[in-house]
C-alpha cells in the first residue's frame, strides 16, 4: 500500500481499500490507517468496521459491473435482465479480487455479501428492482404475479447461489447454470 499524495479523507480511504481488494490483498483497517497516515479510529469514523468497508468496496465494484452488464445486455424485458444478471455473475466469478476474497475469507465474504445489515445485498436488490422497473415502464416486461422487489430479490439470490455454490455445497461455481436459471425465472 502506498500513501495518497493529497490529504486523506473518506474517499481516499475507500479508493485505497478498493485498490487493495483488487490486488488480492486482505483489506485491514490498521493497514489502511497506516498507509493513509491517520489513526484507525479515523478510518472507522469514515468507513465503519472491516465488514462495512468490505461491503462498500464490493458494492463499488458490483454496482458498476451490474450497470455495465445491463447497458450491454441483448434483448428486452426479462431476457435483458437475465442476460445482464448472467454477465454480472460471470464477471463476479472472473474478478481476481472477488475470487481471492471468496476463497480465502469464505465466511466473511458470505456474511458481508448476503446479510442485509452489511448493505451490499439490499443495494444490489434495489438496483435490480430499478432495472426491472425500467423494463416494465418501457413495456418490455409484464410482471403481474409478483412484486418487482420480490422478483429482484429472487434474481439476486439465484445469482448468489451459483457464485457461492462452492461454499454452500462444495460444487464449483457455474455461471452457465445461473444463466439458465435466470432465463427460466424471467421468461
Amino acid at each position: 500500500m502506498t500513501a495518497p499524495t493529497s490529504r486523506p479523507d473518506r474517499e481516499s480511504a475507500l479508493h485505497l481499500a478498493v485498490r487493495t481488494f483488487n490486488a488480492r490483498q486482505r483489506v485491514e483497517v490498521n493497514d489502511l490507517a497506516k498507509a493513509l497516515g491517520v489513526n484507525r479510529v479515523t478510518v472507522y469514523r469514515w468507513l465503519g468496521d472491516r465488514d462495512a468497508i468490505l461491503a462498500e468496496v464490493v458494492w463499488r465494484l458490483g454496482e458498476r459491473t451490474m450497470l455495465d452488464a445491463y447497458a450491454s445486455a441483448d434483448g428486452t424485458g426479462g431476457t435483458r435482465i437475465a442476460n445482464a444478471m448472467s454477465a454480472f455473475v460471470r464477471q463476479t466469478l472472473a474478478h481476481a479480487g472477488m475470487r481471492h476474497f471468496l476463497t480465502t475469507e469464505t465466511e466473511t465474504a458470505l456474511r458481508v455479501l448476503t446479510r442485509g445489515g452489511h448493505t451490499f445485498q439490499p443495494r444490489l436488490v434495489a438496483l435490480v428492482e430499478t432495472l426491472l422497473n425500467k423494463e416494465r415502464e418501457a413495456g418490455a416486461l409484464s410482471v403481474v404475479d409478483i412484486d418487482l422487489h420480490d422478483l429482484a430479490y429472487l434474481c439476486v439470490r439465484v445469482g448468489e447461489s451459483f457464485v457461492y455454490t462452492d461454499a454452500i455445497t462444495g460444487e464449483p461455481p457455474d455461471p452457465d447454470r445461473a444463466e439458465r436459471a435466470l432465463h427460466y425465472l424471467l421468461r
